[in-house]
């Protein structure tokens, strides 16, 4: 019984704090309080085990050093991310998606493409010429359409 309670009172006041106090703080005081608990936290720890650290090899020790290493990327993501929103610059602004990419590729292209007007020349101008002066309800000797059966022309030809 001895230790249940002290155990169901830590518990009681952690439920209290993070029901009650953490949804008041935001996120940049969180990030900070949080950074300083973990290095306080790693401190206190090497302090209670250096001497397992001294004995354990060279590349064991440089593995103390990596939730610090994890700290500062985590806090030079959190810098990023606080100067874009109070900047308003995005990072992602400059990337472009494949979506983007595709359609400012087909824009390019449509631009590059000549008119339809520039697409004839004298003999076009003669075919078309000749294929309109025919009457729009032309049909065949034997009196049926011109695409063999269907009830409809397939052009104005």
């Amino acid at each position: 019984m001895e230790l249940f309670l002290p155990g169901l009172l830590v518990l009681l006041i952690s439920a209290i704090f993070v029901f009650m106090v953490l949804p008041r703080m935001g996120t940049v005081i969180l990030s900070v309080v949080c950074a300083l608990i973990l290095v306080g936290v790693l401190f206190h720890h090497y302090t209670m085990f250096s001497s397992e650290y001294r004995l354990s090899t060279w590349q064991n020790g440089l593995a103390a050093y990596a939730p610090l290493v994890i700290i500062g990327f985590s806090i030079l993501i959190i810098i990023a991310v606080a100067v874009s929103l109070f900047t308003g610059n995005s990072i992602t602004n400059t990337i472009q998606s494949p979506i983007e990419t595709l359609q400012s590729g087909i824009a390019a292209s449509m631009d590059a493409m000549p008119s339809a007007a520039s697409a004839t020349n004298p003999v076009t101008s003669a075919v078309n010429g000749v294929l309109n002066s025919k009457p729009a309800n032309a049909k065949t000797a034997n009196n049926k359409s011109l695409i063999p059966t269907l009830g409809f022309r397939a052009s104005n030809v």
